[in-house]
């Protein structure tokens, strides 16, 4: 009787070799996709945190008869100083004196000012959000860990952080008294001194914004000095705009930290973005830092402008 031997055959190289290719391409495109959800997470959350900034305007306007969030960060100083007690309590962070420790709020480390968490919760806006970390963008590759801001106890320790605790900076030409900022410096030169005689108009509550689902309220700031402080503003003006190389002012520069996007907010807690599309801007501005004046930025500069305070600085934007 013939005997029948079953022979085992394993995987020849080829084969192997398909299968981890296979493999190996299955994985890469794990990799891809989580990292595209983690990023468009990321974009979500950080857009969450502008409609709550927005929000918590809102509901500090209906708490003080209409009175928004003032974008400053701290008086503007000097014997002059404009910025009165009713200014100082709608400052949306509080980044001056000291806290209820006797902590300051901000410290210097090697001339840089760092805040602390303090800052954030003893400013105006806290109180209607109750989280530190919505003032923080997941996007933000510059911000630190949160507990090492706890209180500046901490500066008199080694290891003192130098990154930053907030994102985020409001627009300078909303919840203002009598000016962009509130600023003397802006008040009595060009080109923020809009007004005839060198004083602009007030903005302070919600009915003096003529268009607050096109006025923006928040939005991320890359700085090169650190933290962001006080309002975010650009020039509303053109320097020699009838010339072939017109130049925009960029006294503070947005953040492109979502795919080329600049995330917004707007007065009525609507949120929108401004693309990036030359990135040789971002580039100018490390080089130089605040007010650089740039001559080929005119698609950003006109975005930007265009949500400053539209309805009543729109002549000034064309």
């Amino acid at each position: 009787m013939r005997s029948h031997r079953h022979i085992r055959r394993g995987f020849t190289l080829i084969e192997l070799l398909i299968v981890i290719a296979v493999i190996a391409v299955l994985v890469g495109l794990v990799v891809v996709a989580a990292g595209s959800m983690l990023k468009k997470a990321k974009s979500t959350e950080d857009m969450g945190n502008h409609r709550a900034l927005s929000a918590a305007n809102w509901s500090h306007s209906v708490d003080n008869n209409g009175k928004m969030l003032h974008p400053r960060t701290g008086p503007t100083g000097g014997a002059d100083d404009p910025t009165g007690d009713s200014q100082h309590d709608r400052m949306w962070i509080m980044e001056w004196g000291n806290d209820s420790n006797g902590y300051a709020r901000m410290v210097n480390t090697g001339g840089e000012y760092i805040e602390m968490q303090t800052a954030i919760k003893d400013g105006a806006a806290y109180p209607y959000i109750g989280d530190v970390t919505a003032f923080q963008s997941p996007l933000d590759p510059t911000i630190g860990d949160i507990d090492a801001y706890a209180d500046a106890s901490i500066h008199q320790q080694a290891g003192m952080p130098t990154d930053r605790i907030r994102s985020y900076a409001v627009n300078a030409f909303v919840g203002c008294l009598w000016g962009a900022d509130d600023m003397t410096t802006y008040r009595d030169s060009g080109p923020l001194n809009l007004g005839a005689n060198g004083y602009w108009f007030s903005t302070e509550t919600v009915s003096q914004i003529p268009q607050p689902g096109n006025t923006m309220f928040t939005i991320g700031e890359d700085d090169s000095w650190g933290r962001n402080g006080h309002g975010w503003l650009i020039s509303p003006t053109i320097t020699n705009p009838q010339s072939l190389n017109p130049t925009f002012n960029w006294l503070d520069f947005p953040a492109f930290w979502d795919d080329r996007r600049a995330n917004i907010s707007f007065i009525d807690g609507s949120t929108g973005f401004i693309p990036l599309e030359n990135d040789q801007i971002e580039q100018d501005w490390l080089n130089q830092g605040h007010e650089v004046m740039i001559n080929y930025a005119e698609t950003e500069s006109r975005a930007i402008r265009r949500v400053l305070l539209p309805g009543r600085i729109t002549t000034l934007l064309e």
